[in-house]
């Protein structure tokens, strides 16, 4: 009796235990998103609040985060945080789940601009993370005139020469030069490349070097006297030196986004679910705002840490603004054309 007793418990024991190794595996999900690029606390905070794991897997920008989802077929990632060209990208491969807007009524603390953006009208498949312009980040203090134009890039004073930086992303390399000459951002044909390689050329023999990462500890220290940037990077450099300030130049910048894409493969989606209404709290997404310094697309988060949107002018940038720049668009099958084009141009002596 005690034997076959023991038996049943220990039967038991094994179903049970079995049971509660399904339900640890699927309490977890593995997002891959950008080094660093999330508020310290955020994964200690979903699991006190859902009990589920986060797994995460980071990476150096959009091109390593394509790479694995294109080696990996799609597979093994539950969640990716991407710019927003690159929803394009995957959607065109069909590697991307729609999001289930029931299942996140956190939602409603966005913007309504937020769903007006042209790379995904009505947000079908990505949640807005943060958006940002890209403009001319600058030190007041060492300048003699203050920056206005692309064309204080492309052909800089003698002041500025060997003194400012530019981004290395191919799209935003291009940037400068594509509005400065009258183009549109998503302009890659041959004749419009051919149109802005002198003016990059140029630029070439007087930037002081290609930075996209660490431009604003440059300001801050005084080696460079300006820099094209993102604006969340200049706001970095504000927080530590006064004088830096951020200008839109006249010719215009386009808008980006990074959001939260679902692979169509995810194993764990109802999890992904959890952590994406999860992240659209204002409390969470306002993590950005003050860890950060970035805007978020989350109209409750900005007007919560309003005391620290009157202190950076990137940040002031309202929404309704953000929908009158252009968004850059995938390039599809042009891409390769355009790397060997930026390849040229930066073997150029």
């Amino acid at each position: 009796m005690r034997i076959s007793s023991m038996r049943a418990v220990l039967a038991a024991g094994v179903v049970l235990a079995a049971s509660i190794g399904v339900e640890a595996r699927a309490e977890s999900l593995t997002l891959v998103t950008f080094s660093g690029y999330y508020p310290p606390t955020l994964f200690e905070d979903f699991k006190k609040e859902t009990g589920i794991d986060v797994n995460l897997v980071e990476t150096s920008g959009n091109e390593e985060t394509m790479a694995k989802m294109v080696a990996s077929g799609g597979t093994g990632f539950d969640l990716l945080v991407v710019s927003h060209p690159f929803v394009e990208a995957l959607n065109k491969l069909g590697m991307l789940s729609e999001i289930d807007h029931s299942k996140l009524p956190n939602l409603a603390n966005l913007y309504e601009e937020a769903s007006k953006l042209s790379y995904d009208p009505g947000l079908q498949f990505s949640v807005p993370w943060a958006w940002d312009t890209f403009g001319l980040c600058y030190r007041s203090d060492l300048v003699s005139k203050a920056p206005t134009s692309w064309g204080d890039v492309l052909n800089p004073s003698d002041d500025l020469k060997g003194k400012y930086t530019m981004v290395s992303d191919e799209r935003w390399f291009l940037e400068p030069a594509q509005l400065y000459s009258g183009l549109s951002i998503n302009d890659v044909s041959e004749e419009a490349l051919e149109k802005i390689r002198p003016l990059l050329v140029n630029a070439k023999k007087n930037v002081l070097t290609f930075d996209s990462f660490t431009m604003h500890t440059r300001l801050i220290s005084g080696e460079i006297n300006m820099a094209a940037a993102w604006d969340n990077w200049c706001n970095l450099a504000i927080r530590e030196n006064p004088n830096v300030k951020y200008v839109i130049p006249k010719e215009g910048t386009d808008t980006v986004l990074d959001v939260y894409v679902m692979p169509k493969k995810a194993e764990n989606k109802e999890a992904a679910e959890k952590f994406l209404n999860f992240i659209l709290k204002p409390e969470v997404q306002g993590g950005l705002i003050t860890e950060l310094l970035y805007k978020v697309p989350n109209r409750a988060a900005m007007e919560a840490h309003k005391d620290i949107v009157e202190k950076y002018s990137p940040l002031q940038i309202p929404a309704s603004d953000l929908l009158k720049y252009p968004m850059l668009k995938d390039l599809g099958a042009d891409a390769p054309r355009v790397s060997k084009f930026i390849t040229e141009v930066m073997s150029s002596e």
